[in-house]
């Protein structure tokens, strides 16, 4: 039950058997159609460089998406061939083994920070969970952000006792990886980084230098993706282009639907006449204007989407590990767990985005590994307090 290894068959087992569970050609279309990183990457192997996200649009460039997962397909595209079937499997066997790999840094993390019971029971429930294999497998970059995360949160510990300067730049490169992943991402870290310097100084060490390093680090690494679009775009965007549209997404009038008529998956029609930036700028515009003008219909809409990323999709599962997650933070800060703060800090901080703009069930899977470990750790409390009292009470009946 504690062998990384077996966890990690199983976990890639469940991965593999549920990609499979689709036939050839509903896999096809149901990995590939409406896929803006598969979209993107065909066109980079194409020759017409990062642009084209979505289907009937002009081959010009574009930076709605993060560039990591994009290349990666790219490189398989590469390989095996744009659209192909091998393809397919490489990138589907890509993400199951990040994904089962995910597993066992649960396994490692809550035998080391919360305890041997937590991260057997908290890996094997990542590892058996069929929905989080199918939210996996997909063409998305979910997997990988989720192994990004789950090292960052596996090496804070160290660097919390630590001021080797090879440490903390490996961070930064890590948290630099992640943003051009995820740019959601960029809402975690920094929170990290401030954790580390209430830790360091806890103990009366100074953390600046390091810290500023590992910042620098992070930054340094998203630079050469801000100076390309800034060449191309003639705009500061540091990563991404589209907060506009997620923005509109969510927030304004009439919304009732994750997807209107008009966005660009459906029908790029506007955006093919005005051009992504004047595209995304309307956009924003008419999401602020809304903002503006119905700040209680906006309040009422973020409510709903902070209940919504922490109950869907529907099904009992979701509320209850949600409520045990949450249980577990209190439990936390109640008995002074600092080590444990970093789980509270995706748990808060990841979804920040999403409470604004809008939500779907599967935008919760990058933080799922702090869920679970945070859900189980009560999970086990609760049972170890039961336990005591249950010996208590027996022994006080004793003769």
């Amino acid at each position: 039950m504690q062998s990384p290894r077996v966890v990690f068959f199983i976990a890639l087992t469940g991965r593999l058997w549920a990609a499979s569970q689709l036939p050839p050609e509903k896999a096809w279309r149901y990995f590939y159609q409406y896929n803006e990183f598969a979209r993107i990457a065909w066109a980079v192997v194409s020759g017409h460089g990062f642009s084209s996200p979505w289907a009937r649009t002009p081959l010009a460039p574009t930076a709605v998406e993060p560039p990591v997962y994009v290349y990666l397909l790219a490189g398989i595209f590469k390989l095996a061939g744009a659209y192909s079937f091998w393809s397919l499997w490489i990138a589907i066997g890509l993400n199951a083994v990040l994904s089962a790999t995910t597993a066992v840094l649960i396994l490692r993390i809550g035998q080391r920070t919360f305890g041997s019971p937590v991260g057997v029971l908290a890996a094997w429930v990542w590892s058996c969970w069929l929905y989080e294999a199918v939210v996996a497998v997909r063409l998305w970059e979910s997997a990988l952000s989720a192994f990004l995360l789950i090292i960052g949160l596996l090496w804070l510990p160290e660097l919390a006792s630590t001021l080797r300067a090879s440490r903390w730049l490996r961070f930064g490169a890590l948290a630099g990886a992640g943003a051009l992943t995820n740019t959601s991402l960029l809402a975690v870290f920094p929170f990290c980084w401030g954790w580390l310097w209430i830790s360091h100084r806890r103990e009366g060490r100074s953390c600046t230098r390091q810290l500023v390093a590992s910042v620098g680090v992070c930054i340094l690494a998203i630079l050469p993706w801000t100076i390309r679009n800034y060449a191309t775009f003639h705009r500061w965007m540091p990563i991404r282009d589209n907060f506009g549209l997620e923005l509109w997404l969510g927030n304004h009038e009439g919304v009732a639907q994750r997807f209107n008529t008009d966005f660009p998956i459906l029908n790029p029609g506007e955006y093919n006449r005005l051009g992504e930036i004047r595209f995304m700028e309307t956009k924003r515009e008419i999401a602020l204007r809304f903002i503006r003008e119905h700040p209680g219909e906006f309040l009422r809409l973020s409510g709903r989407r902070v209940f919504l990323y922490w109950t869907a999709p529907e099904g009992p599962a979701w509320p209850v590990v949600s409520l045990l997650a949450w249980i577990g933070v209190v439990l936390a800060f109640g008995r002074k767990r600092t080590e444990l703060m970093p789980y509270a800090i995706a748990m808060l901080a990841f979804p920040l985005p999403y409470y604004i703009t809008h939500t779907f069930p599967t935008y919760r899977h990058v933080i799922e590994p702090a869920v679970i470990l945070m859900a189980t750790y009560t999970v086990v409390s609760g049972a170890e307090i039961a336990g005591k009292r249950i010996r208590r009470a027996g022994s006080e009946g004793a003769p």
